[in-house]
């Protein structure tokens, strides 16, 4: 597979689909990326450049195809335009005294770029001729997510047997005895849903789910580097709730 560009004003900005991603010599780069910019314009999935303003804005397979399905079935970006950024999960600026087990936050769009109607259209017209190519794209990426979660709760379960063996009291004193010192972050046991596979337990769109995390219904986890899961245990309860209120 190639990576596909089009560049609809190489002055102003353009749209990139790379397929590879973090490629030696990404297509169309311009000369005002700053570093941080440069692994956005690499990452497998969509990019959207403004040169203008001198902005990079990342969209991953998934996420692009729901752009895609809300905007085929809606009018109002013909005419309005279109405000499209990289999905992430900002977390909450809590300032409790108190340690607490919900995680807070919510998804917001970084990297924000304003399109016209006309520019809005032209991305339309790019996402559906990849549609099939990102389609791909979103498999592979949810296998390598899967594959990365199983390895994580692999290297969580060693860990768990090396200390109840006693083995883990060297590597205590190790991370204790360092300056700065390093806290790991504790993930509970458990059985945990991506944000896709809950949408296929609750038989809705995965916007949907974010919907309703990011309105606080939904409880989840954010791991660093993997993404959102949710606990089985979580969505079972929010489903029972809500089937309650049919």
């Amino acid at each position: 597979m190639q990576n596909h560009s089009t560049v609809l004003d190489q002055t102003t900005w353009g749209i990139h689909l790379n397929f590879e991603g973090y490629f030696d010599s990404p297509p169309n780069c311009p000369s005002w990326l700053t570093q941080l910019q440069q692994q956005d314009w690499q990452q497998r999935g969509i990019v959207v450049w403004n040169s203008n303003l001198h902005i990079v804005t990342h969209l991953y397979a998934e996420y692009a195809l729901e752009l895609l399905e809300h905007l085929q079935s809606t009018d109002a970006w013909k005419f309005e335009g279109l405000v499209i950024g990289s999905l992430a999960f900002q977390l909450s600026n809590s300032h409790a005294t108190t340690p607490s087990t919900k995680i807070g936050g919510e998804l917001v769009l970084r990297n924000q770029i304003e399109l016209s109607a006309n520019q809005a259209q032209a991305l339309v017209e790019f996402l559906t001729a990849q549609e099939s190519l990102l389609k791909h794209i979103s498999s592979y990426e949810k296998e390598n997510a899967k594959q990365a979660l199983s390895e994580v709760y692999r290297l969580i379960a060693a860990y768990g047997r090396r200390i109840r063996e006693g083995k883990g009291r060297e590597d205590r004193e190790s991370i204790e005895g360092n300056e700065p010192k390093i806290i790991p972050t504790p993930i509970p046991r458990g059985s945990y849903f991506t944000v896709y596979q809950a949408a296929q337990v609750c038989q809705v769109t995965s916007k949907q789910i974010r919907a309703w995390i990011r309105k606080g219904k939904l409880e989840v986890l954010n791991l660093p580097g993997l993404g959102i899961i949710i606990e089985a245990g979580k969505l079972n309860d929010f489903l029972r709730q809500k089937n309650s209120l049919i």
